[in-house]
């Protein structure tokens, strides 16, 4: 079966190259050294100062290669500029318009209205794709993305200790060409395995925990707080802000549009679904994945109302936060310093067990 679109696994993996960026190699000192932190001193790669697009255009060109040697034809996708383009200012309009994206995207998907800086993109292997069979689509999405086998054996169950849920957490950079073209570029990162994620738990535990009860941290979360009281919001700190005020959105939103997201292909047989990625263009294929939701107007009118209150709360938290985000970082980066070096002997001898030496 043909997946929706060339792009999205590549952008998966650039999303989580991103949240690894934020605790990459080391800050940098006023002296221009590397501070310390976990993951430099743990073995894990140094993502400062990276060019995304870059290293993205470098992915595709590997991904091509390889395609070429096991016999397809493979054009290297450049995703649009919106993609990895985006400052303070941004945010900050972004917030205006959509507030935290809650309702905003049940109202506005598939509509002109929706902001999307995927619009107008075309995936440049689409029409190669569609000459194939469908045996041949299948080896073909196969060599790209590794067989279901493949991609499996990368994937490890886990349990959510609060709500017993389980769900699926893919290590590594995944398997067939693409896998393969991420591994040869960014090479191996020893923190982006079970073992790990488990032995330094307790480590990330006691490094938050002296992050929040720290006094500058404190201090700083009251400037916070009180910035936010003069909007009229009530929250004790940033973290109460997510846990409890973007969490009621959440669940507001989720009471006026109970059970909104299904499965776009439920009643369909395999054969018909494999018929239309096999007959369908990819806008059809990217319209059938972006309608517009079915809502009564009173759902409609709910979700204006509880957009504009998003917007308010979402655009208050960030001009809150602004000011003290670079002291927050250089105080935790300090705090990180002083924790590793405490540790410095066990972690050293952690990172030498979890990467097989002696």
């Amino acid at each position: 079966m043909r997946t929706p679109s060339l792009v999205t696994a590549s952008v998966l993996g650039i999303s989580a190259l991103l949240l690894s960026a934020c605790s990459g190699g080391g800050e940098t000192t006023d002296d221009g050294g590397k501070r310390l932190t976990l993951n430099s001193i743990m073995g894990g790669p140094d993502w400062d100062n990276v060019d995304w697009q870059d290293m993205e255009r470098r992915v595709q060109e590997a991904i091509a290669e390889c395609m070429r040697a096991e016999g397809w034809e493979y054009i290297p996708v450049e995703q649009p500029d919106g993609v990895y383009e985006y400052t303070p200012e941004d945010e900050l309009a972004n917030y205006k318009k959509q507030g935290f994206g809650i309702a905003y995207w049940t109202l506005y998907q598939g509509t002109e209205e929706f902001d999307d800086p995927w619009a107008g993109w075309t995936d440049p292997n689409t029409e190669y794709v569609n000459s194939l069979t469908e045996a041949e689509v299948t080896a073909y999405y196969e060599t790209l993305y590794g067989t279901q086998a493949e991609q499996e054996a990368l994937q490890v169950r886990e349990v959510d200790p609060e709500t017993g849920e389980e769900y699926y957490v893919q290590y590594g950079w995944g398997a067939g060409c693409q896998g393969k073209a991420y591994q040869e570029v960014y090479g191996d990162d020893p923190t982006q395995t079970p073992e790990y994620q488990e032995a330094m738990m307790q480590y990330w535990d006691e490094l938050g925990e002296r992050y929040n009860s720290d006094p500058r941290i404190v201090e700083l979360e009251k400037k916070w707080a009180q910035c936010m009281k003069k909007a009229g919001y009530e929250y004790e700190s940033q973290e109460d802000f997510w846990n409890r005020g973007y969490q009621a959105i959440q669940e507001r939103h989720d009471e006026i549009v109970p059970n909104l997201y299904s499965d776009p292909f439920e009643g369909w047989t395999d054969e018909e679904i494999n018929t239309f990625f096999e007959t369908s263009t990819q806008e059809e294929i990217d319209a059938l994945f972006n309608k517009p939701y079915d809502l009564t107007p009173e759902q409609r009118s709910a979700l204006e109302e509880l957009l504009q209150e998003e917007i308010a709360l979402a655009v208050a938290q960030f001009e809150c936060s602004k000011p003290l985000n670079e002291q927050m970082s250089e105080i935790y980066a300090d705090i990180e310093e002083k924790f590793v070096l405490e540790h410095e002997d066990e972690l050293r001898a952690l990172a030498a067990q979890l990467s097989g030496k002696k």
